[in-house]
């Protein structure tokens, strides 16, 4: 619905965009032939993909020894690009589900790639543990499943394990989120692109979706759902990440301060990432009028706030090591200041905190090519804040006789490169197999401080205009019909209906309320976007989807305490660390993982479930809904209302078109 217009708002997409010019100019992009400068940019993302493969092959066969790790400084390059790509895929699940649920409605240009990028980068870190490990195929050992090799389980207090869990539900639920959103969308291209390839695909994957109100209303919940569950997952997943370090005994690693300052740290730069990606997909692909600077001047604005927060963390670090009074963490911090490994911090601290101060100016945050300095400097600079954490707190340790430098070796820095080439790579061929805006999603706010939008006159008399006369579908389209109301059960064998169809909205619910004014059934209602008071217009309570995944959280908790407290105090009783056996606070992490996995995926099959939505599920034929119509499917009576009646208030309301009949089967 068309908000209150301000002056102080500003629309969210510039020009006199129609809801079919979203479609087009969106959907364009997808499945054409790439310019050749996609293609400049695509060969050499994959040749450094290739090369870093290549690296990575190396270091299978003949071990890890082809890295520059050394007794001393046993973690390097491996364990700074695991984190930094964990922290560039935080930014997407916080532009989608943190600002989804404070009703932020700017996300609605920028969500669909930050989620994308979340993806990728996700794939890219965990690449390394992979590697990391040594005999990768091995991999699935870190599985807690029943095996074959006597009593023998993972160790459920470790802080790796926990990484493993983490990383994987939050890959999952990134994935299930992003693909949820994408639905109707992929609806959009199934009904536009005429390749029937394009058709086999789009269609397969869109699960039959018809826009839908009774399955909007489902989709809402469920989507409301994922965004809850995975804001509480994008601190969770960098605050265990920080508990790799923050758990051991290492001066510049022992701190209460690193769960925080890792969240922090991972949203600043995957904020610094998606805007540098931004800044060059709305020019390339001429979505300007989508991505305006309105967009990334509130980007910029959530940058500059996190370098300040940044700039006090590493304050906050200095002040607890000199306060503490322990000489070995005092020593660590100045070591990494004035140490050999100085440079480094330095660069951290100017392209994290200096550089981006640049950001207060307005005119700066209205350039963008001023704003790729910024974006530019926080994505070094982080990835350099990873490096001076673990390498300064690691190569001087408790013992001047070990202390020694680490020096990464080629292997190293053609893994680092290829594996940037791996990112840049998904994301170019993303954004030519699907759209890189949610298409659904811009069109409901569209007329967002719009003035003169949203009007529509419906004072209940006729207007003087002939009705049109409604229009009988043959017999196959009947059948066609009754397939996309999705009725449960079919009407009577003479029962009569018919479908109007209307330009936006706000006839849609005009009519809604008048049909209902005059006690007749609304079938189902069908539209390109979620219109909000539709659904208590039809009388649709609140969905109760929510609950199946509450239920089903609550299996997932009960499942994993189960299992830990089982197999660590019963089936495989190890002490670690000194822990007492049935040490229930530090199978939390774990127990939150699994709950959030198994509210999610459950929460996504009851949708499926509830709606019939399946892989290769045929849509209704239905004109234009997944693009720039809007139905109203009506049950009419038996013989308390003549038919012209009926078709005079829909189309008082504004109908372009009634298609009717006298039978659903």
């Amino acid at each position: 619905m068309s908000d209150a217009v301000s002056p102080l708002r500003e629309p969210l997409v510039a020009g006199n965009k129609t809801h079919s010019d979203v479609t087009v100019d969106i959907a364009r992009h997808v499945g054409v032939r790439p310019s050749w400068a996609w293609w400049a940019v695509f060969l050499p993302a994959v040749a450094l993909t290739g090369v870093g493969f290549l690296a990575i092959a190396q270091t299978v066969t003949q071990g890890i020894g082809t890295w520059g790790l050394n007794r001393t400084v046993g973690w390097g390059f491996d364990i700074t690009n695991f984190v930094f790509w964990i922290g560039i895929g935080h930014a997407g699940t916080l532009i989608s589900a943190v600002l989804f649920l404070f009703r932020q409605r700017w996300r609605t240009s920028i969500n669909r790639a930050a989620e994308a990028m979340t993806i990728f980068a996700v794939m890219c870190a965990a690449l390394f543990p992979l590697i990391h490990m040594g005999r990768p195929w091995y991999f699935y050992w870190i599985l807690p499943y029943p095996n074959n090799r006597g009593t023998l389980w993972v160790n459920f207090r470790s802080p790796l394990l926990w990484d493993f869990v983490a990383i994987s539900t939050y890959f999952t639920i990134s994935l299930t989120f992003w693909y949820i959103g994408m639905i109707p969308d992929l609806a959009t291209l199934r009904d536009r692109t005429k390749s029937k390839l394009g058709k086999a695909i789009f269609g397969a994957l869109a699960n039959g979706w018809s826009g839908s109100a009774r399955v909007w209303h489902r989709y809402e919940t469920i989507y409301a759902l994922l965004a809850l569950l995975a804001t509480p997952l994008v601190v969770s997943v960098h605050s265990i990440v920080s508990s790799d370090f923050a758990t051991s005994v290492i001066p510049g690693w022992h701190a209460t301060i690193f769960p925080p300052y890792f969240v922090c740290g991972a949203i600043y730069g995957g904020f610094a990432m998606v805007l540098g990606l931004m800044l060059v997909t709305r020019r390339v692909m001429k979505l300007e009028a989508y991505i305006t600077t309105q967009h990334l001047n509130w980007m910029c604005k959530i940058l500059l706030l996190a370098s300040i927060i940044m700039g006090g963390s590493y304050g906050i670090e200095f002040l607890s090591a000199w306060y503490s009074g322990n000489k070995y963490e005092l020593f660590t911090f100045m070591n990494r200041a004035l140490g050999p490994y100085g440079w480094s911090y330095w660069t951290m601290l100017s392209c994290n905190v200096l550089i981006p101060q640049m950001l207060w100016f307005s005119k700066v945050r209205r350039t963008p090519l001023l704003m790729a300095i910024p974006c530019l400097s926080v994505t070094v600079g982080m990835w350099f804040e990873r490096f001076v954490i673990i390498v300064t707190s690691l190569h001087r340790d408790y013992l001047p006789s070990s202390w020694t430098m680490y020096f990464p070796t080629m292997i190293e820095i053609e893994i680092l490169a290829g594996m940037f080439g791996l990112f840049l790579s998904l994301f170019l061929l993303f954004t030519r197999v699907l759209p890189v805006i949610a298409i659904a999603e811009i069109k409901g706010v569209l007329n967002y401080a719009r003035p003169g939008k949203g009007e529509h006159a419906d004072d209940g008399h006729d207007d003087g205009t002939e009705t049109p006369r409604a229009v009988y579908t043959s017999p196959a389209g009947r059948r066609c019909l009754l397939s996309a109301l999705r009725l449960k059960k079919a009407p009577p064998a003479m029962q009569r209906y018919c479908i109007a169809y209307y330009p936006d909205e706000h006839g849609l619910l005009s009519a809604a309320r008048a049909i209902r004014n005059h006690g007749l059934r609304i079938i189902d209602c069908f539209t390109p976007y979620p219109v909000h008071g539709l659904p208590r217009m039809m009388g649709l309570g609140t969905s109760r989807l929510v609950w199946i995944g509450a239920w089903a959280g609550a299996l997932g908790l009960a499942g994993g305490l189960v299992l830990q407290v089982w197999t660590s105090n019963y089936d495989w009783p190890v002490r670690v660390g000194g822990q007492p056996f049935n040490s229930w606070p530090i199978f939390l992490p774990v127990t939150f993982e699994l709950t959030v996995l198994l509210a999610g995926l459950m929460g996504v099959g009851a949708l499926f479930a509830s709606t019939g939505m399946w892989p290769g599920n045929k849509p209704p034929k239905l004109v234009g809904v997944t693009d720039d119509q809007f139905a109203l499917a009506v049950a009419l009576p038996d013989a308390s209302m003549d038919e012209t009646t009926v078709t005079a208030i829909l189309h008082r309301a504004g109908a372009t078109e009634i298609v009717g009949g006298d039978t659903l089967r």
